[in-house]
């Protein structure tokens, strides 16, 4: 993996972007099967403002600068639940990368997506258990904590986070959500996986395989 500077960051999201859109069907059939059915369509709608904030970026640009610009992205153009989660998860991204020029350790990342998950719970009052993207992201900043405790490729703890994202986003199978329109479901949307636990494990993806492209 390359020296990951701000270009580089904002080459990632617009990967991210890609692979959101690529899978905007298939959320939009998850929230459907217990919400309103435009989980796919909202995420597609930020990523793609997110993409063309990204290309009017010099490729001088901060980390922060291009963290800072995909939340404004999000606040201009989704009007939805998750866009002032995104904002939000993006700006303290942005927060967490002030003054840096280059984030070429897990521990970077450690920050980033920490910064990231607990700007959502602020934000949205959930906690773990209640299905939503948190049951995904919180065990996903776990196991890149512990990542960096032992040090390594950053870009295979960027995919094993990726991965953990995904197995807890299946997992959340097995909850009752307590958030959303999908509360009042109660126990009958056992059996049914989160969407926005599963678009969160889909941008650490995006961001595992857009940083190694970058």
């Amino acid at each position: 993996m390359k020296s990951i500077n701000g270009h580089a960051v904002a080459q990632a999201l617009i990967y991210v972007a890609k692979k959101v859109e690529e899978n905007k069907d298939y959320l939009c059939e998850l929230d459907g099967e217990v919400g309103d059915g435009d989980h796919g369509v909202s995420m597609t709608i930020g990523m793609r403002a997110v993409t063309r904030a990204m290309n009017a970026l010099p490729n001088s640009v901060s980390p922060a600068e291009v963290f800072q610009s995909a939340a404004d992205a999000y606040a201009n153009e989704v009007g939805a639940t998750i866009g002032p989660l995104y904002e939000a998860a993006f700006a303290a991204a942005a927060g967490a990368t002030a003054n840096l020029k280059e984030l070429n350790e897990i521990s970077n990342w450690v920050n980033i997506y920490d910064a990231m998950v607990h700007s959502i719970q602020v934000l949205g009052k959930a906690e773990i258990g209640d299905k939503t993207m948190l049951d995904s992201f919180f065990p996903a900043v776990d196991h890149i904590r512990i990542l960096s405790t032992k040090g390594g490729s950053l870009s295979e703890a960027l995919h094993s986070t990726a991965k953990t994202a995904l197995a807890a986003a299946v997992a959340t199978k097995q909850l009752v959500p307590k958030k959303g329109r999908a509360a009042r479901l109660g126990d009958r949307a056992i059996g049914y996986q989160d969407a926005g636990a599963t678009s969160l494990a889909i941008v650490l993806q995006g961001f595992a395989d857009g940083l190694d492209k970058a």
